[in-house]
């Protein structure tokens, strides 16, 4: 009964630490409503993975930007854009030991992903988006990626705060 429980509480507090976390920041002062136009520049990714740091990779991630600031009002442009869009991503593999005693022990391995957004006007950051997420292997983190991207514009523009 006692192993049970505590193998409950551990479940429930892996499932907090692993939580995929968002944040968005951005420039109190800027006017999102005067921002009609936007370009999307080449992303850049910083990974040991092939299934992340590749140019069709970035292209997936490019385009679910466009499709999600094209939803919310605004219009691809080639150049003059009122915000230019760019995008990085970091991920770094971890390695961690589960179970209980030396026969049930094994080695897991994991991939955390870092996406950040910006977006500038005028060469001033307006608004940064951050996603990390926690998934099994790169291969699966990069299939969750794109809908990471597509949660952060979800949150633009940004609700000024009262």
């Amino acid at each position: 009964m006692r192993r049970a429980t505590v193998l409950g509480i551990v479940m429930v507090l892996s499932t907090v630490v692993l939580a995929d976390t968002r944040h968005i920041e951005f420039d109190e002062q800027a006017d999102f409503t005067a921002f009609k136009t936007f370009v999307v520049r080449e992303g850049r990714a910083s990974s040991r993975k092939a299934e992340l740091n590749n140019a069709l990779f970035l292209k997936t991630i490019e385009d679910a930007i466009r499709s999600s600031l094209s939803a919310r009002g605004l219009k691809e442009v080639a150049d003059q854009s009122d915000v230019v869009v760019t995008f990085r991503l970091a991920e770094q593999g971890q390695r961690g030991v589960v179970g209980t005693g030396i026969r049930n022990m094994r080695v897991i391995q994991t991939s955390e992903g870092t996406l950040v957004i910006e977006m500038t006007n005028d060469n001033k950051l307006v608004w940064q988006g951050t996603y990390t997420d926690d998934e099994g292997d790169a291969a699966k983190l990069a299939k969750k990626l794109p809908d990471d991207a597509k949660k952060l514009i979800s949150q633009y523009p940004p609700k000024k705060k009262r």
